[in-house]
């Protein structure tokens, strides 16, 4: 039995969210969810493996939200105990494409047998993408929502904006706010469900920068285009999300960053601010997530590290 870190990227429109959801001990969903799509394409290898596979993902990403690159550990054991990487990632990659789903392996490698994908992680990466509508695109039209398309290529890629007054320089000052170990559970979802939870967190970084369509086209040509980053070891359910809400708010003078600090210093007594509105998923990528080569190694001899392959 080897334990093999696997890495992928997917879309999350079409599914479910990242991880296998029950109901009453029973699992639901079983075709909607990454996680369990990984692991009916790992019992379907051609070489199927000779127990039953668990994925165990770095990250449990949200229904709509997208990754470029993440990870998840499984063991697996194979008859001799010999089945080269390639092996896995050719055959995952045919299962889920002949199924149209919008999941790609990127690569594999045996890690050692204490190796978590989840709590061996050093730091992870997201982006959220939106577009504010110019201020000079029909200013005589109160409501554009229904006038101006958003481009069709950016469906459930990015968050649009029909309110054309955003402050940028406001918001690039206001996420300084956010940058360090903060308690955040005013930020996070269910609170009450959790009461035991730490909710202090890292944030090692977070910026606003400009961002630029997928695709350049007359319709792309109305907005601008913005992009917030936000980098750490961990985060709660729905926290970065909630920050990316937040500062829109602040960029459209709903939210002022006196009561953003408020809301840092404070976490318990003013748990949201109902002016601000939680982004939805779709605008969502995590585009990272980092291991020390210490513990991608750690007993894993040599000559396994040979087998490592990557596509």
């Amino acid at each position: 039995m080897k334990r093999y870190l696997i890495y992928f990227s997917y879309l999350g429109t079409q599914f479910r969210g990242l991880q296998k959801q029950y109901r009453k001990g029973s699992p639901i969903y079983e075709t909607e969810t990454i996680q369990s799509i990984l692991e009916l394409g790992l019992k379907n290898l051609k070489k199927s493996p000779l127990n039953e596979p668990v994925i165990y993902p770095a990250s449990r990403t949200d229904q709509g939200v997208h990754a470029l690159c993440t990870a998840a550990h499984v063991d697996l054991e194979f008859e001799n105990d010999v089945t080269p990487i390639y092996h896995i990632i050719s055959n995952l990659n045919t299962f889920v494409t002949k199924r149209n789903y919008d999941i790609r392996i990127l690569s594999a490698r045996v890690v050692p047998e204490h190796f978590s994908a989840r709590y061996s992680v050093v730091k992870k990466k997201y982006t959220y993408r939106f577009a504010v509508l110019k201020p000079d695109v029909l200013p005589d039209i109160p409501n554009k929502k229904h006038l101006l398309p958003i481009p069709i290529i950016e469906k459930n890629r990015c968050l649009f904006s029909f309110n054309p007054v955003f402050d940028h320089k406001l918001v690039k000052d206001t996420v300084n706010l956010f940058v360090g170990l903060k308690d955040f559970r005013s930020f996070m979802s269910r609170v009450s469900s959790k009461p035991d939870v730490i909710t202090e967190r890292l944030i090692e970084s977070l910026e606003l920068k400009q961002g630029q369509p997928l695709i350049q086209s007359n319709e792309s040509d109305y907005y601008n285009f913005w992009e917030i980053s936000c980098s750490g070891k961990s985060f709660l359910y729905k926290q970065v999300r909630r920050i990316v809400g937040i500062l829109l708010a602040v960029g459209q003078g709903r939210v002022s960053p006196d009561e953003v600090q408020h809301m840092l210093n404070n976490p318990i007594d003013n748990p949201w601010i109902e002016r601000a509105v939680v982004v939805p998923g779709y605008g969502l990528y995590l585009t990272s997530v980092e291991y020390s080569e210490e513990d991608l190694l750690g007993d894993v001899v040599h000559t396994q590290q040979k087998s490592n392959f990557g596509i």
